[in-house]
């Protein structure tokens, strides 16, 4: 009986010590204000964080600031790098996004939005832009910058627009608590309701067979490619800013208004928290690209680098 005791009694402190916040490894400082996104190039090179405080900004791997990203005259809401990591985009709500390249010279700035731009991203080809916002509408874009086509069906902002890996898809999450997935030439291939709050975040996994999805009532929620609801979880005890597959597609890493990361299984099991309860304005999280780190916005406007457990 007392080693059946003990046995439990370690197995739970065993699993409550994993699941618990780490120090980060390594902090990034230089904005003034809440962080509102981070990318890091996949050559982990170069990391961009958009703040607040209007700008974003190019630091290298060691946390240095590479180049302080001016162009905006409100927030900074997306960035993005290009796969071939010679440019940058920084998307802003003052109703455009800018192309750089990679020194931080402006290459062009586009007028994509007619409230704010929420989010921007490159095709996996490098290819396209997608862009989403204030207007309700997403677009897509040349990778110059020369609209090719708008996506309209949704009634609120467009807080997140993903394109699929191959390319061929992309889905829209809104803040009228729907997703929607749409081919290429615009036509819609299904929409996706379960949530009871606007949807932050939606995006595929990387075999492209699975929708993930993420929302201000604080639930996650995994889907197939066809639109069936697999499983839905509670994440958090505020509001989701940002939900990732890993790139195994094994984990998933949220952030969310009650100040924290927290590192998840698939099946919705918790694996690891990061970061100070109810001390931050606004998460961001986002996978390092060698998938070693959790990268998390902290409570003084600084960039946090976790280090996370073997995602096997």
């Amino acid at each position: 009986m007392i080693k059946s005791l003990l046995f439990t009694l370690l197995v739970f402190l065993s699993l409550f010590t994993f699941s618990q916040t780490a120090l980060p490894e390594k902090n990034f400082k230089g904005h003034k204000e809440a962080i509102y996104v981070t990318a890091q190039s996949s050559n982990g090179k170069w990391l961009l964080s958009g703040s607040a405080d209007d700008t974003a900004i190019l630091w290298n791997e060691n946390g240095e600031i590479v180049k302080q990203i001016t162009g905006h005259l409100r927030s900074v809401n997306d960035v993005a790098f290009s796969p071939d990591n010679k440019r940058f985009i920084t998307a802003g709500s003052d109703e455009t996004f800018v192309i750089w390249n990679i020194n931080g010279k402006k290459i062009k700035v586009v007028k994509a939005d007619k409230i704010y731009v929420k989010t921007v991203t490159y095709s996996n080809n490098g290819r396209y832009i997608l862009s989403g916002g204030g207007d309700n509408t997403a677009k897509l874009w040349t990778s110059d910058g020369r609209l090719i086509r708008t996506f309209k069906g949704h009634d609120c902002t467009i807080y997140q627009a993903s394109f699929s890996p191959d390319d061929k898809k992309i889905v829209i999450a809104s803040c009228d608590n729907s997703v929607s997935i749409w081919d290429l030439t615009g036509k819609k291939l299904k929409t996706l309701n379960y949530h009871s709050s606007g949807v932050t975040s939606a995006s595929f996994s990387p075999d492209g067979q699975q929708i993930l999805t993420a929302s201000f009532d604080k639930q996650v929620a995994l889907w197939s490619i066809k639109g069936k609801l697999l499983k839905s979880f509670k994440a958090h005890d505020d509001e989701i800013n940002q939900a990732q597959f890993s790139k195994n597609g094994k984990y998933i890493l949220t952030g969310g208004e009650d100040g924290i990361a927290k590192l998840w299984r698939s099946n919705g099991q918790l694996v690891r928290t990061f970061g100070d309860i109810n001390t931050v304005e606004y998460t961001s999280a986002i996978f390092s690209e060698d998938q070693k780190f959790a990268i998390v916005s902290s409570k003084n406007n600084s960039i946090n680098f976790y280090r996370l457990p073997e995602l096997k």
